[in-house]
């Protein structure tokens, strides 16, 4: 089934870029805070047919102000996520020189934090910030992924999948969340080549636990009746990093959490936030754009394309 896209970007200020990150959203520098969807992407429409319309472009975008947070575990606590989100906001300064608009595309295991640091990311890089899933949820006009998966199948679920990467691979200035097993059909590689890929690689036993903790129903390759969920979860999890581990090593760059929690001093990734784990992202992109200057950004949209499909959308 071929899926065409369109998509929404409305400016979170007056000189806000194409990219740049939807307003009325909660700061996610300072933890694990929910927030609403960066932007809409509405996938449908005729087979091949890929169509963008975007409200706002043609300025730089603009990092996310610093937002304040009540000192509820003591002021070390509150100058340390301080620090971190001032630390945050420098280094996506430098990455985003680099970057010249390329897309970031986040690959890893379910439950690896894919939507929570893609989101922080793409707000202090100004970007719009999509979860690949959610966007095959539309597509089919379905509400999960599971309900995909039981009415018709993972193969269709997968088809789905590779053209919404196809549609986002011809964008500029997002950050793409996939779905765990994205990695494993080559060409959903030839289509996140076009941009920037990131691998967060997080501990089996800290997928587990995370998972076992918030339930499976939402996870159709691991909702099976257990008597305990945290071992049926590594069970799956292992058989499936197993299949997979190759295919996640094709990333550009490579986010250990174990590697951040060695370099903190403790061992328990469980300990990490989310904002430890997006600057580590950031510093490891910043390693490569900077070895790898010319890398392809074929995949950029301009301004009258974006106007031509923009009028071919209002006529669907």
């Amino acid at each position: 089934m071929e899926v065409g896209a369109s998509m929404a970007m409305q400016s979170r200020a007056p000189g806000v870029g194409a990219g740049a990150v939807a307003g009325g959203r909660r700061s996610a520098f300072l933890g694990w805070e929910k927030q609403t969807q960066a932007g809409s992407l509405r996938v449908g429409g005729t087979a091949g047919t890929a169509a963008v319309a975007v409200r706002a472009r043609g300025a730089k975008p603009v990092v996310a102000p610093l937002r304040c947070v009540k000192a509820s575990r003591g002021s070390e606590s509150l100058h340390s996520s301080v620090d971190e989100a001032l630390l945050l906001k420098r280094k996506s300064e430098e990455v985003l020189f680099h970057l010249n608009g390329r897309c970031i595309y986040l690959v890893g295991m379910m439950g690896s934090g894919k939507s929570t640091v893609g989101k922080i990311v793409a707000e202090v890089l100004g970007y719009s910030c999509f979860d690949s899933d959610k966007l095959v949820e539309q597509a089919v006009g379905m509400p999960s992924v599971a309900q995909i998966f039981k009415v018709h199948s993972e193969a269709f679920f997968r088809e789905n999948e590779s053209s919404v990467l196809r549609d986002l691979s011809s964008m500029r200035r997002l950050v793409v969340a996939t779905g765990g097993g994205a990695v494993i059909r080559p060409i959903n590689w030839n289509y996140m080549k076009k941009g920037l890929s990131v691998w967060l690689d997080v501990p089996l036993d800290a997928l587990a636990k995370r998972i076992a903790q918030v339930g499976t129903a939402s996870r159709p390759l691991l909702d099976q009746p257990s008597d305990d969920p945290y071992t049926a979860a590594f069970t799956k999890l292992s058989m499936l990093a197993e299949q997979r581990g190759e295919a996640y090593a094709n990333a550009d760059a490579r986010v250990s959490l174990e590697e951040i929690a060695a370099k903190q001093g403790h061992g328990d990734v469980s300990k990490l936030t989310p904002t430890n784990i997006a600057i580590e992202a950031l510093l490891k992109i910043e390693n490569f754009v900077t070895q790898h200057p010319t890398a392809t950004t074929h995949g950029e949209v301009g301004d009258l394309q974006i106007d031509s499909l923009s009028s071919r959308i209002q006529a669907l």
